[in-house]
């Protein structure tokens, strides 16, 4: 069999060693990225960091909402907030920051400056919301990503709802309009560190009364 064209098999995140294989991958896929990197220069520590708060984000936040999703060899993941679940409990934002403990304590108002950021350009419209999707470098352009994102669409096109998420890397934007995204806005984290904000609207089931555009708070 040709590895390259076999498509990859999703299986929902259940277990703790499914987290940590799912939280490991994220990490490599991320080792690089520009956020990341201005949240924790040294690349040691981000090594540890990343891993440890994808572990406690997928086991803590996202497992719990049923919206975790790898491949079946580890080679990435992709985590959700199905709609109306992306205000996060005092246990949860522990766990959301508890990992940069304590190398990355320097990197929490990064962190905090960023959340908000994002926060500020969410939808209030019911919607699915894809966190993270991140594919370990090697297994890269081989349908992982396009298998990792289709359960969360899925979810949304069953329930007729829109889709929201960001991405910091432009040469995405591509992958992400072959499923339906439309760029809405683009913002700086800091000055040379872009953020993109996309929309996918409603497929089937749309409500009435919808538009194609997402709806923000003021």
């Amino acid at each position: 069999m040709d590895l390259k064209s076999a498509t990859p098999q999703v299986v929902k995140v259940e277990t703790a060693s499914q987290a940590r294989a799912a939280a490991g991958a994220i990490a490599r896929g991320f080792q690089d990225d520009e956020i990341w990197t201005w949240l924790i220069p040294g690349e040691r520590t981000r090594v540890r960091v990343e891993k440890r708060s994808y572990r406690w984000m997928t086991r803590q936040i996202f497992m719990p909402r049923g919206a975790a999703w790898m491949t079946e060899t580890g080679t990435g993941a992709s985590l959700w907030f199905p709609p109306g679940t992306k205000e996060l409990s005092i246990r949860e934002r522990l766990a959301e920051g508890l990992p940069f403990l304590p190398e990355g304590l320097l990197s929490v108002g990064k962190a905090t400056r960023l959340n908000e950021l994002v926060k500020a350009s969410w939808p209030t419209e019911p919607h699915w919301y894809l966190s993270v999707l991140s594919v370990e470098p090697a297994s890269q352009g081989m349908g992982h990503g396009s298998a990792l994102i289709a359960p969360g669409l899925e979810q949304a096109d069953s329930q007729g709802v829109g889709v929201w998420l960001e991405t910091q890397t432009e040469k995405n934007l591509p992958f992400y309009g072959r499923f339906g995204f439309e760029e809405v806005s683009r913002a700086e984290v800091e000055p040379g560190i872009p953020l993109w904000m996309m929309w996918r609207p409603p497929r089937s089931g749309q409500r009435a009364g919808t538009d194609a555009g997402p709806k923000h708070g003021s």
